[in-house]
């Protein structure tokens, strides 16, 4: 187990790559209905090439971060490193490498940023999080999570900061085991408060039934936590004090959408393709794909201070924008590029936006986008 299930966690987030995308299809094939759109997200800049300099040559990007400073932030697991380029993107500069010594990595699987402008890299093989300054110094580590240490963190601060982490409980009859979000310090890896917890029956040999205790969060500069779950039932957001006291709820009227079984056939290949070759591949007869969308796909603070949170239904990136302080609707965006809609993945903090093309034939590379009302 010590292992099996950090490996399990670095493959489902690359799956939920996948899995996260705004693409949705009625059974005879249509699209959902697209919404009325307020504001545009548009594709201004691009990272990464098919060939030429090896560090503008991204090899499987995860996460896409801007910085204070006006640099994008990119961690590349192939590469096992962050990539740092300017805000038209050109290479500056890069930190860390494959390693267990001090600022190194084994397997990198999220990366997010302190509000002065430091990192803060999740190792899911090492069991920590890695600490570089606004400098990109290396500046230490917090060390023996189990089994897995927190990823999608957001910092409150440079010593405190949230996220989900996989958890398990034992005692002497079973394993209970599945996900929180909670709140850690820089100095401790015990969490310093719960916002959710969801543990079932842990089933070694259906490792993969732990995907659908998965949550979805974000946390504003102020220390609004918001969790949601992976529901084809439902809309709702949870929103709480930073000491987990509850604030007030967000719910939206809900219609199921399901999957075509072309999407579906899609999302096998795609599990086959990360797990082939490696300790869970003897597992993937028990990976049964959703077969309806889940209607929320992602929360982030954007740029304008509004939580931001994806729409799961539809065949493009959409957005429903909510004000973070009480959950009051105040606009819909959505992407308004035509090329590869579906497959992009968007990814924004307070300081921009950016997005990946996950499921591409062609070379990786990060999206810069601007909003265009």
């Amino acid at each position: 187990m010590r292992y099996i299930v950090p490996l399990f966690i670095i493959v489902l987030m690359l799956a939920c790559e996948e899995d996260n995308q705004p693409i949705a299809a009625f059974a005879d094939g249509s699209a959902a209905e697209f919404p009325e759109v307020d504001v545009w997200l548009t594709i201004i800049d691009s990272i990464g090439v098919e060939t030429g300099d090896s560090n503008m040559i991204l090899g499987r990007p995860v996460v896409s971060v801007w910085m204070p400073d006006d640099r994008i932030a990119v961690l590349d697991l192939q590469k096992c490193r962050v990539s740092v380029f300017s805000s038209n993107g050109n290479y500056l500069t890069s930190v860390g490498r494959q390693g267990s010594g001090p600022g190194e990595f084994l397997v990198p699987s999220w990366l997010s940023l302190t509000p002065s402008g430091g990192l803060g890299i999740s190792d899911g093989m090492a069991g920590s999080v890695f600490f570089f300054d606004s400098a990109l110094v290396y500046t230490g580590k917090l060390d023996g999570f189990f089994p897995s240490p927190p990823t999608n963190t957001v910092f409150l601060n440079d010593t405190v900061f949230a996220g989900i982490m996989p958890d398990y409980e034992m005692n002497d009859d079973n394993i209970t085991a599945g996900f929180s979000v909670a709140l850690w310090s820089t100095s401790s890896t015990d969490p310093e408060t719960f916002y959710y917890r969801d543990l079932v029956p842990f089933n070694p040999e259906d490792i993969f039934s732990l995907d659908a205790t998965m949550p979805i969060f974000t946390m504003s500069p102020d220390g609004i936590v918001y969790t949601s779950v992976k529901s084809t039932e439902e809309y709702v957001i949870h929103c709480m004090d930073t000491d987990g006291t509850k604030l007030f709820t967000v719910t939206e009227p809900f219609t199921r959408v399901p999957r075509t079984q072309e999407e579906i056939q899609q999302e096998l290949e795609h599990m086959q393709s990360l797990i082939q070759g490696n300790a869970l591949e003897s597992l993937l007869d028990s990976f049964e794909p959703e077969t309806y969308r889940y209607s929320i796909s992602s929360m982030s603070i954007g740029p304008d201070g509004n939580l931001w949170v994806g729409q799961g239904i539809y065949r493009h990136p959409v957005f429903r924008i909510y004000d973070p302080q009480n959950g009051d609707y105040l606009f819909t965006a959505a992407l308004d590029s035509t090329e590869k809609k579906s497959q992009l993945l968007v990814m924004m903090n307070r300081w921009g936006i950016t997005a990946m093309n996950t499921m591409s034939d062609q070379w990786p590379r990060i999206y810069i986008l601007q909003v265009k009302n």
